[in-house]
């Protein structure tokens, strides 16, 4: 909504500036999305007087005018089909630069020279549409500075944006409203004076309601003798400053009246009302209408029309018809001002397509004891500005009269609410700022506020009233607001953190997939979804790996082949025998492509199964995860039978990793090798705390030694590992294998694990005799305990 800031001290007097007020306004809920001047700063223009015009010998729509600009005479060639001998217009003279950032120069139009311009309003920046030439008001001097002249004239708009809920915000008089509760002044109402003939519009026009739930109330008012012509020119400016067209003065004084008040009205021409009869009622199945806007339209079931005793002749609260609109042959006025229940409008102007200034209003809710008083005020002005004679008194159909809302209020509870420490003479002041009444706990909430209807919505105009920067900030309760970390929570930050650490970027997937991901690559019983979207979403995920697949697949289809993903989320499973389900976190990696990127003189170095490997142990180190077992292992879904590793902690299966079988590869349309991990979430939880334990390096040197022994092909390198770092403690501190040898000089059933030994102490400088008697120990309890020999 546009609001002049001029018109608005017609109302309430108070001294901000625009941009103070715009700050004002915003603050109590009435937002400002912008300023602007109505007349924009330029140079150059300056009044002119047109002597003559005659047509154009070449051109059958351009006129050669003769225009006197105090200085001189120029011929101009002028396409406006306003112009005429003896207007006074604005005149740029050549080398003047417009505002909408034209320059005139001297030119020769179809023969014809042409020496500066006649400019329009819309030319000027002053509006967004002219159907012609701007014609300056009669006794400017010609030859003056037109902004000089127009600075007197200088408004400013205020765009507000207007929630829903405030209809009686959508008037000059609703905002003048909340500014003198600002200022705590008095609001000004414009003064109607009627000065009505003998006759009595009752006896000339009658009202009937039909359809009183589509309109509890219509009224009807008769102007005889009008003239229809041009409005004022400050009616004319004040309208097209809030965006509206002037048209004449009957319609002008409607829509005029429309931004005063915020009641839409409209003007029949009463010779066209059959009978001079007006009938509301609900409209017919099937029934067709043509709206002002030449357009014949289907109406809704149960819209609101007015007719006459033979004919439609509006679609309440929307738009008028064709078949009673005001021309220039209308003497007498029928003046409609009505109150149409909101839903009903609303709904028919959805179904309709159909927006207007008047549906607006009527379906956000205006006020219905304010119908007479706008009907009054643009009966006067009808009377003062056409011409017109206002017949006595006015039709009043009013069936069933809107209710008041007698709302219960406690002093106390806006207290709590707003942390104040208001009293009831207090309140009661903040209400009647905004015309609320306040007596004995009782609020009456005014007509024009539809809005106002619990006791929380009067809290709310308090505030409003007091203004928000002056409600004390201060704590009413002691709760804590910040909920403490859930442990399991910060648990999972930490596996995140720690597998982004290792080059992991994490990856979120829908839990729901299709079921052909599963058949034939995942035995196990997965959750079936009763009502799915898709059938590509109609089974919960029994493993992170199709998501992540598919994923991967995406990214090498695009030429993103070197991936490292990982994904920390539920998987879901019947628990068999059972209607249970089993919602467990797992987490799983994937990686794929090269070790390293190749470089001019190497070659890039593809990925294999000990890189997953390295990948989990240091994974492993970095949570501090002990007693962590890695058993060759060839039974389990998604992984490779020749290339899969149990994980193991304690009795407990933690996990799996391995190379991704190429089937299930080629299944998500992947070629190439895949490799990858998944992990029980709670079981790894189990064996976290989230601490981490630090002890001091020892400052003494250490010795290495390395040892290779002979075993059984079916002994692994960790039980090796177990005995020498029981035998050896506490002196061995670092155990690694560096060595796997299988060949010729071997059985086949033999093989040789090399490994690298670290003797350290924490107190001491070992000696060579006490790391050879661990080393001489070491070897003796390998050959018991294990059946290997050690290798020469």
């Amino acid at each position: 909504m546009k609001v002049s800031y001029n018109w608005l001290k017609d109302y309430i007097e108070f001294s901000y500036s625009p941009v103070e007020l715009s700050e004002k306004l915003t603050m109590v809920g009435i937002e400002v999305e912008a300023i602007r001047q109505t007349v924009p700063e330029f140079d150059g223009i300056i009044v002119a007087k047109v002597l003559t015009v005659d047509d154009h010998p070449n051109a059958d729509k351009l006129s050669v005018c003769k225009v006197d600009t105090g200085t001189g005479t120029y011929s101009v060639i002028c396409g406006a089909p306003n112009v005429a001998a003896g207007q006074l217009v604005p005149f740029a003279p050549t080398g003047t630069r417009l505002p909408v950032g034209i320059t005139i120069r001297k030119t020769k139009i179809r023969g014809i020279d042409s020496v500066g311009m006649i400019c329009s309003e819309q030319e000027l920046g002053m509006a967004d549409h002219s159907d012609g030439i701007w014609i300056l008001p009669d006794g400017w001097q010609i030859g003056a500075d037109v902004q000089k002249k127009l600075a007197e004239l200088q408004d400013y708009i205020l765009e507000l944006s207007i929630t829903p809920n405030r209809p009686d915000a959508m008037s000059m008089i609703g905002i003048a409203r909340e500014i003198a509760a600002i200022v705590n002044r008095p609001l000004k109402y414009p003064e109607i004076s009627l000065n009505e003939t003998a006759e009595k519009a009752a006896d000339v026009i009658s009202v009937d309601i039909d359809d009183i739930h589509g309109c509890p109330r219509y009224t009807a008012r008769v102007i005889r003798g009008v003239t229809l012509g041009s409005s004022p020119a400050w009616m004319a400016n004040r309208l097209r400053a809030a965006g509206m067209r002037p048209i004449n003065n009957i319609v002008d004084i409607t829509n005029y009246v429309l931004l005063e008040f915020g009641q839409p009205l409209h003007a029949f021409d009463m010779a066209e009302i059959s009978d001079h009869k007006i009938i509301v009622r609900a409209s017919k199945p099937g029934e067709v209408f043509t709206t002002l806007d030449d357009k014949q339209r289907g109406l809704p079931e149960n819209t609101v029309m007015i007719c006459d005793a033979e004919k439609t002749v509006a679609i309440g609260g929307i738009m008028g018809g064709q078949n009673s609109e005001v021309s220039e042959t209308t003497v007498d006025i029928l003046l409609e001002s009505a109150y149409f229940t909101p839903m009903r409008i609303s709904a028919a102007s959805k179904r309709l397509g159909l927006s207007s200034e008047a549906s607006q209003r009527f379906e956000k809710g205006v006020d219905p004891e304010a119908v007479v008083t706008a009907s009054d005020r643009a009966a006067a002005m009808m009377a003062e500005f056409a011409g017109g004679k206002v017949l006595s008194g006015i039709v009043d159909a009013y069936p069933v009269k809107v209710p008041k809302r007698n709302i219960p209020v406690r002093v106390n509870r806006i207290n709590h609410v707003l942390g104040t420490d208001l009293t009831e003479e207090t309140v009661t002041d903040y209400l009647r700022r905004l015309q609320i009444s306040f007596t004995d706990g009782i609020v009456t909430a005014p007509s024009f506020r539809p809005d106002i209807e619990r006791e929380i919505d009067v809290i709310e105009e308090v505030a409003r009233s007091m203004n928000f920067d002056n409600i004390p900030t201060k704590p009413l309760s002691m709760l804590p607001y910040d909920l403490p970390v859930n442990r399991d929570d910060r648990l999972l930050d930490i596996l995140r953190a720690n597998l982004r650490e290792l080059g992991f970027y994490e990856v979120l997937t829908n839990s729901m997939i299709p079921q052909r991901d599963l058949d034939g690559i995942d035995d196990r019983q997965p959750v079936k979804i009763l009502n799915p979207i898709s059938d590509d979403l109609n089974v919960m995920r029994t493993s992170l790996f199709p998501g992540l697949l598919k994923v991967l697949s995406h990214n090498i289809n695009r030429n993103m082949e070197d991936l490292r993903i990982f994904e920390l989320g539920r998987v879901f499973e019947k628990i068999k025998s059972t209607d249970d389900i089993s919602q467990v976190y797992k987490v799983a990696m994937l990686i794929h492509g090269a070790r390293h990127a190749g470089t001019w003189d190497t070659e890039p170095l593809d990925i294999d199964f000990y890189d997953i490997k390295g990948i989990v142990e240091a994974f492993k180190a970095k949570i501090a995860l002990d007693n962590l077992e890695f058993i060759l292992y060839s039974n389990k879904v998604y992984f490779d039978r020749e290339q899969t590793v149990e994980l193991k902690l304690g009795r407990e299966i933690l996990g799996h990793f391995g190379r991704i079988d190429q089937a299930v590869c080629k299944r998500f349309d992947i070629d190439s090798d895949v490799f990858g991990c998944e992990l029980d979430v709670p079981l790894l939880l189990t064996h976290l705390s989230g601490q981490r334990m630090y002890q001091q390096f020892s400052r003494f040197p250490y010795v290495e030694k390395d040892l290779a022994f002979v075993v059984n092909r079916d002994i692994n390198a960790d039980q090796l590992y177990q005995v020498i770092y029981e035998t050896g403690r506490p002196l061995v501190n670092f155990i690694e294998a560096f060595d796997l040898y299988q060949g010729d000089r071997l059985p086949e059933d033999k093989k040789s694990l090399a490994f690298r030994i670290r003797f350290q102490s924490t107190e001491r400088t070992l000696t060579d005799a006490e790391v050879n008697t661990v080393f001489q120990k070491i070897i003796r309890m390998v050959q018991k305990k294990l059946p290997a020999t050690l290798r020469e």
